[in-house]
């Protein structure tokens, strides 16, 4: 069957559904099924689809008709230049954590333009997006990548099977710095938790019913764990290294006020590509 006819039996099932834009949604769909853009499909529309992937399309039709994210229906996410599996066990990689990678390069570039950055952890790191990007697009001589969750480190050690970097990532499971004791690195980034309990019940439902309340929900506050990696960092950062944190970003102020509490000396805080303040980086060490 040719790639167009099963995006017409897409575009019908949605339709059926009442999904406005049936026949763009049945495209978008493909697209990420197979990992190409929208152009790209309609330029291959003539191809043949084969049985198992439109079974697979087709199922994932159903499920993102039926509320359930288009990463999860489809089980594809793409992330900077990745194209990673998704599913339950992990949060979603969303476009914001590409621009905390972003920060983390353009470090690297400006304080060793030719040589080695040394090494980074990446603590949470759910699908495992921000350690293989760091990777592939960095210089790291070491990238080190922790999570509290077995089926969170399950999937992201299939990403790096599949995504097969140049410089092999090293998986630990435990929380926060538990699994690196006594050990430092030049870059510590971390995408952590940061909604309230209360914020959590008014998610979206396809981000509240589908991807997982220990990887968004930090307390009573939204500052459990930013609080647990600004007071723990200290003792695991090399000298003059980089502590880049996601937060929220109507919280980023008093994470940047808990950064200085904690003892940190330099704190900025920089916007996301919507504009808002989403990024806390420090290069300072802690004062003793």
């Amino acid at each position: 069957m040719a790639v167009s006819e099963v995006l017409r039996e897409g575009a019908r099932r949605l339709e059926a559904l009442a999904v406005a834009g049936a026949g763009d949604e049945s495209a978008r769909l493909w697209a990420r099924l197979t990992g190409q853009t929208v152009g790209e499909v309609w330029l291959r529309r003539d191809g043949d689809a084969g049985p198992e992937l439109r079974e697979r399309f087709l199922t994932a039709v159903e499920r993102w008709a039926g509320g359930e994210p288009a990463a999860y229906a489809t089980g594809r996410a793409g992330f900077r230049t990745l194209e990673l599996e998704t599913d339950r066990r992990a949060l979603i990689p969303r476009p914001e954590t590409e621009g905390l990678v972003e920060h983390v390069l353009d470090w690297g570039r400006r304080r060793e333009p030719a040589g080695d950055w040394g090494a980074a952890l990446d603590v949470g790191t759910g699908t495992g997006c921000i350690a293989l990007s760091l990777a592939v697009e960095g210089r790291f001589g070491r990238v080190v990548a922790t999570d509290v969750s077995a089926d969170a480190l399950a999937l992201a050690r299939g990403n790096a099977a599949l995504v097969a970097p140049p410089l092999p990532v090293e998986f630990r499971r435990g929380s926060l710095f538990e699994p690196v004791a006594g050990e430092s690195f030049d870059v510590i980034v971390s995408n952590p938790p940061y909604v309230t309990g209360g914020e959590f019940k008014r998610l979206d439902v396809g981000v509240r019913c589908y991807e997982p309340r220990g990887a968004l929900v930090s307390g009573e506050d939204g500052l459990e764990h930013i609080r647990g990696l600004l007071e723990g960092a200290g003792t695991h950062l090399a000298a003059h290294g980089l502590l880049a944190l996601e937060v929220d970003c109507t919280r980023a102020e008093a994470a940047a006020a808990l950064a200085r509490r904690a003892g940190w000396r330099e704190v900025r805080l920089e916007p996301d590509v919507f504009g808002r303040l989403r990024y806390l980086l420090t290069t300072k060490e802690l004062e003793r």
